[in-house]
């Protein structure tokens, strides 16, 4: 009598659909991951493009009292010096201290 654990060795045909099932998984996986960074990233685009408009809009308008900061946010972006992101902070710390 063994009392010992038994291995078992599946057939061929059962590691081909555990495989199968593996990669569809993995592909159902990527797919939807892919959708979701492009809707996101769509969607990212846009809220950026409709931000440069109105900073755009903004630093045209010399009549407002933000105009500096939304000039000096626009021209650190354009001149490709710093990220919008970062040019939006730069210029907030350099405005809030004066």
């Amino acid at each position: 009598m063994c009392i010992g654990p038994k291995i078992t060795i599946p057939t061929s045909e059962r590691l081909i659909n555990h495989l199968l099932v593996v990669i569809v998984f993995s592909l159902a996986f990527i797919g939807v991951a892919e959708v979701m960074y492009w809707l996101y990233k769509k969607e990212y685009l846009r809220a950026k493009a409709k931000y440069l408009r109105e900073l755009i809009d903004q630093k045209n308008d010399l009549s407002s009292l933000n105009e500096p900061f939304y000039a000096c946010v626009y021209e650190k972006w354009n001149s490709g010096e710093m990220p919008l992101t970062e040019a939006n902070t730069m210029c907030s710390l350099k405005f809030e201290h004066n």
